[in-house]
């Protein structure tokens, strides 16, 4: 299980800006990454403002008691660069989740691409520091960069170290198999908001992954010669894709991971080969999963 351990202080005064300017989630963005380009750490600060500039909702994590958490893995630096910026009035921000929520503070954490584990720690530390109760509010009502610093909250934060992937990952609670007409398989992926699901036989051991593109590929066809106006083979067509089997579509050679091994092992895997998400197994049975949006926000609860 993961660990909180007494770490350095969360920031400092030079890494708090100012009352931000911004009257825009983009905004405060363009304000973040100026201030942030000027950090140690930047080695590269032009290319590193448009990194930032660039991150949408997909980047950015809504702690709750309106603060978010913008965050990026950036080749600019060379170590982790975090600041924070607090605006005059709530704001718009578009998160995750695609919903839109107000806030006025915002932390930008960023690390090296070869940090997995370092970076997934900072963002779950941060995270744990703001919502430990009164942190927000302290914070707001401070206001004054140095005030801000000497919070306790901020002052004292732990940091989540030692994480394993079963911290983070999403237990496995849907199964699709590979005698599992397509049309049903589909239905499993959209109701878990899943972009793939290992295939597994009645004994939990995988043989397959079924992911989007597969069901994309799968369905076009046939989508297209109906659209198309085709006269006479809209049934059968349909009737076609719904004998189609997962065993047909799916892909055989699975990269999984076994549930001891390391969170950095796991991000590595995830970024650098683009597996995602990847299976976890439990003495070769398929034990859950972890994707890039799943270990964010696994994350938030630590």
């Amino acid at each position: 299980m993961a660990e909180l351990v007494k770490h350095e202080p969360l920031l400092d005064a030079e890494q708090i800006s100012p009352t931000l300017g911004a009257t825009s989630y983009a905004e405060v963005l363009d304000e973040l990454a100026a201030f942030a380009a000027r950090q140690p750490g930047v080695v590269d600060g032009e290319r590193f403002m448009s990194q930032v500039t660039s991150l949408g909702a997909d980047d950015t994590i809504a702690v709750g008691g309106g603060a978010f958490l913008p965050h990026l893995k950036s080749d600019a630096i060379d170590r982790e660069v975090v600041v924070m910026g607090i605006t005059a009035r709530p704001l718009r921000v578009p998160v995750e989740s695609g919903e839109e929520t107000r806030g006025r503070l915002f932390v930008l954490a960023a690390a090296r691409p070869d940090e997995h584990a370092a970076y997934l720690e900072k963002v779950a530390s941060i995270a744990a520091a703001l919502r430990a109760e009164g942190t927000i509010e302290a914070i707001l009502e401070a206001g004054d960069p140095q005030r801000i610093a000497n919070l306790p909250a901020v002052r004292e934060a732990r940091r989540v170290q030692r994480l394993s992937v079963v911290d983070v990952m999403d237990p496995a609670a849907q199964r699709v198999y590979p005698d599992m007409p397509l049309p049903d398989a589909a239905r499993v992926l959209i109701r878990g908001r899943h972009s793939a699901l290992p295939v597994v036989n009645k004994r939990d051991e995988i043989v397959g992954m079924v992911s989007e593109k597969d069901l994309i590929k799968a369905f076009l066809p046939g989508y297209l010669r109906i659209s198309g106006g085709a006269s006479g083979e809209d049934g059968g067509e349909r009737e076609s894709t719904d004998r189609t089997l997962v065993r047909d579509v799916m892909s055989k050679a699975v990269l999984c991971l076994p549930v001891e091994a390391s969170i950095n092992e796991a991000a590595s895997i995830i970024v650098n080969k683009n597996v995602d998400p990847l299976p976890l197994t439990r003495e070769g049975k398929w034990v859950g999963l972890i994707s890039r949006r799943s270990l964010i926000r696994k994350l938030l609860q630590f």
